[in-house]
């Protein structure tokens, strides 16, 4: 009988390879479920990391190599589930969720999911609520997984990159029209064998090339589920438990909030004590097939809905683990002085210039969530103890869903920038455009877009940055163009791309927005207005008659950038940004990779920070900009700044952003711009940091050597 027990015991705590599917119940919503069994498996995946492939390979062919991991999938380690639970055979349904919701989707034409779709665009709030409903209507305990338990459902057994095996069946993973950037990832042509991509051959007849952003007409079934396409469930092959669409489709919402693994054999985990976000799990259509491994993890704010994000539920109590403690903080976050310094102003008549000095610095063997890849549109912003912190984006490439928020610290007396830590990661997120703010008293902003997946996110930290609050949803979708601005009426303002603003009337509580986004059919010549300001990333001032004053940036694909004679475009607002006039401005246009900054400065005038070029145009070909020395003219190429003392009608103080004796600077770069209490100038590039003043830019160089 001993024996007999033990051998129960042990077939009950091992890995389930050889158990096969149960036979579902259904429930009262007709919702079918299958019950797992306890068992014990090895979480998480180790091996090489993608940054490590990107190294040696192109970006275009990371898709080839879909076993790299992710940095926060490691380390492996051994968790038992030791009680048994009953899992949806599917995502939850539209026609399920809107028994909790009639509502659901049913007011907005362009969201026409069918009662077989998976649901969508539903906030880990209301999935909780919706398992709560169902709780109460059956006296059932239903909720959602556990990030491990959903791993070991998905498994079902296995210990392979799928439940699959080490790859997906042919035309496994949907992709539809140019979500997610499907060109950048692919070169023309039949997508692997793994993907179903709708517009099959478009590319080809477009004459389209790999890592050009291409837009497709979507077939009819393509128009429910907002663009998404149809999110059919059981569509495919089940696990071995019986459980469809663990890999892709929508991912699942999970319990736990996010957080790094920690090495050990674990029992009934339950994630972190608290966190920024909640994990999901399964991937979704329209991306790379590494992004649904049984292994992947991914994470979101609970308050935001994603369409590609929905859940499936459990019934069974919540396990009886215990939640590991909140993570360390980032470098970034230690140790951070909460003194507020005696800054005095440093005389405004003595010119002063320091650069370039780097400020990312990105640690030797870092595989996420700050990479060696690529880091780019940064921010940069005082803090009350007198900090300098810059925020940008991190990530394996920008269109990537590695795409995380790092942050570096000049501590105030410090000569050196802190190596680069992360600062915001929603996993498997585009956290795209991060923007860091100061109020001038005591409250930082932070401002990040979750690109194609959600809502334009804030935060707030009164600690100078040691700690944040939730995540607040600010708008829908979009890219803050830059920094935000406080108007003399205290109205917090932040221009959008190709849009208006976000505004503030009660300190940053609230928000609405003016203007709208631009539309295919709008005409933007100078001389008209619209609701949108001309161009990208603009920044934006308020002149002394109350008007805003911005300047955009019109890419090459762009048409109208001939129509603005090769200038930057000016746009001007007299109604808080609700409508806008478009003129050419004086200074040369600026297109990829480039973008400009604009201040104004305590002393009264406007200071831009610009190229003289674009940094596509040949080096043979640069025009530059005239200069002025103690020598005479001269001709600079590259970064440079203009002053305006007469509320941007006239720009007569311009020097090339350079050491002296240089006719040429920077190129590129994603600028950023603050000043400090001291009265210095702080400008960021994509990589490097400059301190100037005034009274610097006004001064005449000496000539260049020729």
């Amino acid at each position: 009988m001993k024996l007999t027990l033990a051998l129960l015991t042990s077939l009950l705590l091992s890995p389930l390879a050889v158990i096969h599917a149960a036979e579902p119940v259904t429930n009262s919503l007709g919702m079918k479920l299958v019950r797992i069994e306890p068992g014990t498996f090895t979480m998480g995946q180790d091996g090489p990391p993608m940054e490590d492939y990107l190294r040696q390979k192109r970006f275009g062919e990371m898709h080839k190599d879909f076993d790299r991991i992710d940095f926060d999938e490691k380390p492996m380690h051994k968790v038992t589930i030791s009680q048994p639970f009953l899992m949806g055979v599917t995502e939850v349904t539209v026609a399920q969720f809107r028994q909790f919701d009639p509502e659901f989707k049913k007011s907005d034409p362009k969201l026409k999911p069918a009662d077989d779709d998976a649901v969508s665009g539903v906030t880990w709030e209301r999935a909780v609520a919706f398992c709560e409903w169902l709780s109460k209507k059956e006296g059932k305990p239903y909720r959602l997984p556990t990030e491990a338990e959903w791993e070991y459902a998905c498994r079902a057994g296995t210990t392979t990159l799928f439940h699959t095996g080490d790859t997906l069946p042919e035309k496994h993973q949907k992709w539809f029209g140019d979500e997610n950037y499907r060109a950048v990832y692919f070169p023309p042509g039949p997508m692997p064998r793994e993907y179903d991509w709708r517009t099959l051959g478009k590319s080809l007849a477009l004459g389209v090339k790999q890592g050009e952003i291409i837009g497709l007409t979507h077939p009819p079934e393509e128009s429910r589920a907002g663009g998404a396409g149809s999110l059919r469930v059981a569509q495919k092959t089940p696990n071995a438990w019986g459980l469809h669409d663990m890999h892709g489709n929508v991912a699942e919402w999970c319990s736990d909030w996010y957080g790094p693994y920690e090495s050990g054999a674990q029992t009934d985990p339950l994630g972190r004590a608290d966190g920024d976000c909640r994990v999901f799990r399964g991937g979704f259509h329209s991306s790379m097939i590494r992004f649904l491994r049984s292994a992947n993890r991914g994470s979101w704010v609970t308050n935001s809905a994603s369409e590609r994000i929905g859940f499936r539920v459990v019934q069974g109590e919540l396990p009886k683990g215990k939640p590991l403690p909140v993570a360390a903080p980032p470098l970034n976050a230690q140790n951070v002085s909460q003194t507020s310094p005696n800054i005095t102003p440093q005389p405004a008549d003595a010119p002063f210039f320091e650069g370039a000095k780097p400020y990312v610095r990105i640690p030797d063997g870092a595989v996420g969530p700050v990479f060696v890849s690529q880091n780019h549109s940064p921010s940069i912003t005082e803090c009350p103890n007198g900090d300098l912190l810059a925020v940008w984006f991190s990530t394996l490439g920008e269109t990537d869903l590695t795409t995380a928020n790092a942050a570096s610290r000049l501590r105030f007396g410090a000569k050196e920038w802190e190596p680069a830590s992360s600062f915001w990661d929603a996993q498997d997120v585009n956290d795209h455009a991060p923007k860091i703010w100061w109020d001038g008293n005591k409250t930082l902003y932070h401002i990040v877009e979750g690109r194609q997946h959600g809502d334009i996110l804030l935060r707030r930290s009164t600690d100078n940055g040691v700690t944040w609050s939730k995540a607040e949803v600010m708008r829908a979708h979009g890219e803050s163009a830059s920094h935000p601005i406080r108007m003399k009426e205290g109205i917090i303002a932040i221009p959008f791309d190709f849009a208006g603003l976000s505004i503030s009337r009660d300190n940053g509580k609230t928000w609405s927005e003016t203007g709208r986004p631009r539309r295919g059919s709008d005409d933007i010549q100078p001389g008209l207005k619209g609701p949108f300001i001309a161009g990208i990333h603009a920044p934006i001032v308020e002149l002394a008659d109350g008007r805003l004053m911005a300047f955009g940036r019109l890419s090459p694909e762009e048409p109208v950038q001939k129509r603005f004679d090769l200038k930057m475009p000016v746009s001007y607002s007299s109604d808080r940004g609700e409508t806008w006039q478009w003129d050419i401005s004086e200074f040369p246009v600026v297109s990829n990779t480039q973008r400009p900054a604009m201040l104004r400065l305590k002393e009264g005038p406007i200071v831009l920070c610009s190229f003289t070029d674009q940094a596509r145009t040949p080096k043979d070909q640069r025009q530059g900009l005239t200069f002025k020395s103690t020598g005479g003219n001269y001709t600079g190429i590259g970064l440079y700044a203009a002053v305006s003392y007469d509320e941007g009608k006239s720009w007569p103080d311009r020097r090339l952003i350079a050491p002296e004796g240089k006719t040429t600077a920077d190129i590129n770069g994603y600028l950023a711009i603050t000043q400090t209490r001291d009265g210095r100038i702080q400008l960021i590039t994509s990589k490097d940091h400059y301190a100037f003043n005034l009274a610097w830019i006004k001064e005449l160089p000496t000539a260049p050597k020729k």
